[in-house]
């Protein structure tokens, strides 16, 4: 019978503080948070505090496992950060200046921490590794594994205090745990979480020992960090996939020109949009993935838009609008990002190494500009790639159909009976929110995230300098339908980048977070 080796973690308190990549917070804690408790449990439990040797094979045993899938209470990260103020280890100078007669506070020697905790709607953590009937490995190293866990007494910071167990579930019993379920998943579609891999228990005792050496008689040498681990996608089955991508800047075509391309965003993103397709598909012509009429410039075997089925496995060109940081505004486009559907990162890969340098061009021939590598580090380009709840436009959506098919604004306008307008207008609100809903679907979100989502709205803007949609130069072809700003709070967060509506591989329809 199909078996799973259970490894759980219970929180004594209802929030934890680890980080993972970033300085984020991390949950659920990663399958290699779990195993430096574990290293460090055995350490105690066994009392071998300068090498281990008792549970070194079960935990090399570990460390060779396939990821594992986690059962999780869910967790809540919070939005506001508190500072704390940690003293330094600096008291021998303060007692020092006290011996010399001298006035000298500890509180003079503070480092600054900020902090945002995960706070937890539960308590528990279940780590699921898949074990077979009879596994004789297995067999051997269960009660060495399961006494390191129950020493286990903190997971995360040292605030963060645990009670751990081991046991055998059948996978009648593993499905019914509480809990959010996250499963490893390719591409970008959820969150890296840390796992071990062979070699991580090695690399923890050269840390541990390089740590003890520290101080040496020839100076103080630096711990090095641990490299021996690999990042794996974990992802629950509501979560959205994420696209790859890839981001640049736009530069002078000159050098020795100062200034830096800015283009109107309402005015221009149509046409920035068309000088980046045309621009990758220079680059991409005779590329070893197939023809480039489809994934690059969207068009079908007689030159046609795609539509139907395959209409999305296609590169998205995305104009960013520059959001200023201090005053949280909107403004000119600067930045292009050009998005692929998950795991298609080869493809973008392709295009990251080959399109900076790349002239930009109208047209008639005109160099308006050059592309350059944008790290992503950047923190405009974060405000469209980054995690968030809560998303408002920059650009408006533009709606997949009609939101007045019976000409309902006509007999809105016309009609003076007060209930007969509000019932026209109940009717029009539900089929806006109906073609909303229709296009966040299309843009790849499941239904778990788009059926709670709250929608919102409107002709104008959500955020300062976003112009009303009627302003903003759509695609010709996309004329006769209507478009809206539009901002969406979705029942848990969802990684950019995110573009919505029939134009969304043109620029429009494109969010931010908030």
């Amino acid at each position: 019978m199909p078996a799973n080796f259970c490894l759980t973690v219970r929180f004594l308190q209802p929030y934890s503080h680890g980080r993972g990549g970033g300085g984020e917070p991390e949950w659920p804690p990663s399958p290699l948070r779990l195993f430096q408790a574990l290293v460090a449990a055995a350490a105690g439990r066994w009392n071998e505090r300068t090498r281990l040797d008792y549970a070194v094979p079960a935990l090399q045993w570990l460390e060779l496992q396939e990821p594992p899938k986690i059962v999780a209470a869910a967790g809540v990260k919070s939005d506001v950060k508190y500072r704390l103020y940690v003293p330094d280890n600096v008291a021998d100078k303060v007692a020092k200046s006290w011996s010399a007669g001298r006035e000298a506070s500890i509180a003079d020697y503070r480092t600054e921490k900020d902090v945002r905790p995960t706070h937890l709607t539960g308590e528990a953590v279940h780590y699921l590794y898949p074990v077979a009937e009879g596994d004789a490995a297995f067999d051997a190293h269960r009660n060495t594994l399961a006494d390191a866990a129950r020493s286990i007494t903190h997971v995360g910071w040292g605030v963060d205090m645990v009670a751990a167990d081991a046991t055998v579930l059948t996978d009648e019993a593993a499905a019914a745990l509480p809990g959010e379920r996250w499963r490893p998943s390719d591409g970008a579609a959820g969150d890296g979480l840390r796992v071990p891999v062979e070699g991580t228990l090695k690399d923890l005792g050269d840390k541990h020992a390089a740590f003890l050496g520290r101080l040496a008689p020839d100076g103080f040498k630096p711990v090095p960090p641990l490299t021996a681990y690999r990042v794996v996608g974990y992802a629950r089955p509501g979560d959205a996939a994420g696209r790859e991508w890839v981001a640049f800047r736009i530069l002078a075509a000159d050098p020795d020109d100062p200034k830096t391309p800015a283009f109107d965003t309402p005015r221009r993103c149509r046409e920035v949009a068309a000088w980046v397709r045309h621009a990758t598909g220079e680059v991409c012509a005779g590329w070893p993935f197939g023809d480039t009429a489809g994934f690059v410039h969207g068009h079908d075997a007689a030159g046609k838009q795609l539509k139907g089925d395959g209409a999305d496995d296609r590169f998205m060109y995305l104009p960013l609008p520059t959001i200023n940081h201090a005053l949280r505004r909107v403004e000119s486009i600067r930045r292009v990002l050009i998005a692929a559907p998950p795991r298609c990162a080869d493809r973008v890969e392709w295009v990251r190494l080959r399109l900076p340098g790349h002239d930009l061009c109208t047209t008639g021939g005109e160099v308006v500009g050059m592309l350059g590598s944008l790290p992503a580090s950047d923190w405009v380009l974060g405000r469209y790639v980054g995690k968030a709840r809560v998303w408002s436009t920059v650009t408006p959506v533009v709606l997949p159909g009609h939101d007045d098919p019976d000409h309902l604004r006509h007999r809105l306008r016309t009609n003076t009976d007060a209930d007969t307008q509000k019932r026209l207008l109940l009717r029009l609100e539900r089929r806006a929110d109906q073609l909303l809903r229709k296009a966040l679907g299309q843009a790849g979100l499941p239904a778990e995230l788009v059926g709670p989502a709250e929608l919102e709205w409107r002709a104008v803007g959500f955020r300062p300098g976003v112009e009303p949609a009627r302003r903003y130069l759509l695609p010709e072809s996309s004329n006769p339908w209507p478009a809206y700003h539009v901002r969406v709070r979705f029942p848990d967060e969802v990684r950019g980048p995110l573009a919505v509506g029939a134009c969304r591989y043109r620029g429009f329809g494109l969010f931010a977070a908030e």
